[in-house]
């Protein structure tokens, strides 16, 4: 809690705004002189505070990097090469605690980032309300703004859910969420909030977005807007995403349906026009303007995660703290085959096998995704056969789209699935496959109730699965929470 305020201050009084250019809002330009009183009083000041909301968001210890790679290295594909505690060390080998670092860190960051939203969307109704702001936005403006600040508290809130609480689907959200700040937090006063359940958590995260998507502009004026700016579609995808989590089967199928054309080549239908890009390895290089991208967050060599959060540092093998690939017998690398663009998007270094995606690892401006449009189908597909509980030739179809965009022989046919339980392990290491290195895996694990799996981690020995009814399955509330905020209680 002590962080959140410092936050909200900081982002109150004095504003960390971004750049103003057409296409890369990612570009500082830190004022210092503005009040409160006067952030709001012209059109380059709010739409500062907007670019400052993303500025925010893509923190190395949450969307920036890190967010990401916790939830790629507490599974069985990476083994450390260092025992760094100070890059997740604790969080392969699951013995974080409530005062280590990335516990307390990420957990700041998010709410950091949430406040400065709670603090914008209050201060510009007031504004709008008022007319001060009707002077100079439009009504069109002033709702893309509401849309992407809701969109990002959305964001910020099933993140926290992911590695503080139990999945939704144990106990239908009944168990112990996080606080639910939804008001601007600008003093200690704020401090004591009672943590919400984790589904009335969800509740609030579909509401934002729920509310979001009729405000949103179908799409902005340039590719590099339309895949680091929140516009419909991002809102749908996402959306895509929490009922998956929630295994509401149904709606992952009505709001894929919206953009998601029945037949191939399945380009988005309505919107920004997202769609495969042929070559996998085009949707990671430079300048990260692949239309598959739904929502990535711009990194410059001046404006990036740092040294030790972006996502070339942990998966490249340029840094002695990296991670590399499990490779033996049994593991994901050695369930592809070497034709497929995913397993060639890998190198092998000093007898070790790395990713490639992110290869920045001087200037650091690798764009951390964070929605790609093969999420979408993929999520589609399964959520076709979940709720059905049959396998359909148009979910063959979708997971087929993805596959052999990167392996043109392994086509499945409809008569491959001998159950419907064979096409959901064919999913499950598709999705392991396609999002490597991008921060899927464990929500994948965790959405299903299934264990972690164990590890054989080289020099640092072995890792003991961890069962969905382990302590460890999810991480502790921080102790800063804790001191700060007496209604927030330890545990589940």
């Amino acid at each position: 809690m002590k962080n959140i305020l410092k936050g909200s201050i900081i982002f109150t009084l004095i504003l960390l705004l971004n750049g103003c250019t057409k296409d890369e809002w990612m570009n500082p330009a830190p004022v210092t002189s503005l009040s409160d009183l006067t952030v709001f009083d012209t059109k380059d000041r709010v739409v500062a505070q907007v670019n400052g909301m993303y500025s925010s968001l893509k923190s190395g210890q949450h969307l920036g990097g890190r967010f990401q790679v916790y939830n790629d290295v507490r599974c069985d594909n990476f083994i450390p090469n260092s025992s760094n505690l100070v890059t997740c060390f604790a969080t392969w080998n699951h013995t974080v605690i409530s005062s280590t670092n990335e516990v307390q860190n990420m957990w700041g960051a998010v709410y950091s980032t949430i406040n400065v939203v709670n603090v914008f969307l209050e201060g510009l109704k007031d504004a709008w309300d008022s007319g001060k702001a009707k002077a100079f936005l439009t009504q069109a403006e002033y709702d893309q703004f509401v849309s992407e600040a809701l969109t990002i508290r959305a964001i910020c809130y099933f993140d926290l859910l992911q590695m503080y609480s139990k999945p939704y689907h144990m106990d239908n959200g009944a168990s112990q969420g996080v606080p639910l700040r939804l008001t601007a937090n600008k003093s200690a006063a704020g401090n004591d909030l009672a943590p919400s359940t984790v589904a009335e958590v969800y509740t609030q995260i579909l509401k934002d977005l729920n509310d979001a998507e009729p405000l949103a502009a179908t799409a902005h004026s340039s590719t590099s807007l339309n895949i680091t700016r929140v516009h419909k579609n991002t809102i749908i995808a996402y959306k895509t995403r929490v009922y998956l989590h929630m295994q509401d089967w149904a709606q992952v199928v009505t709001e894929s349906g919206k953009i998601v054309p029945a037949s191939a080549p399945f380009t988005a239908s309505s919107g920004v026009a997202h769609t495969l890009n042929p070559n996998y390895a085009n949707i990671f290089a430079t300048p990260n303007a692949s239309a598959e991208s739904i929502f990535s967050l711009p990194m410059t060599s001046s404006n990036n995660a740092g040294t030790q959060n972006h996502l070339a540092h942990y998966f490249g093998s340029g840094s002695g703290e990296s991670f590399y690939l499990v490779s033996g017998a049994g593991s994901l690398v050695a369930s592809m085959n070497a034709a497929d663009a995913r397993r060639v998007m890998m190198e092998t270094v000093g007898g070790q096998i790395y990713l490639t995606k992110y290869r920045d690892q001087t200037t650091r401006t690798d764009n951390p995704p964070v929605i790609r449009w093969a999420e979408v189908l993929l999520n589609r597909a399964e959520a076709i056969v979940r709720s059905g509980s049959a396998v359909t030739q148009g979910a063959v179809d979708l997971l087929n789209a993805v596959r052999t965009r990167s392996y043109a022989a392994g086509t499945y046919a409809l008569g491959d699935f001998a159950s419907v339980a064979a096409f959901y392990d064919a999913i499950l290491l598709e999705r392991n496959m396609e999002f490597l290195g991008e921060g899927i895996r464990n929500m994948d694990l965790m959405r299903l109730g299934l264990s972690i799996p164990g590890k054989v981690g080289g020099s640092f020995g072995t890792v003991a699965a961890i069962p969905s009814t382990s302590e460890s399955y999810y991480w502790p509330v921080p102790v800063s929470e804790l001191t700060y905020n007496s209604l927030m209680t330890p545990d589940n």
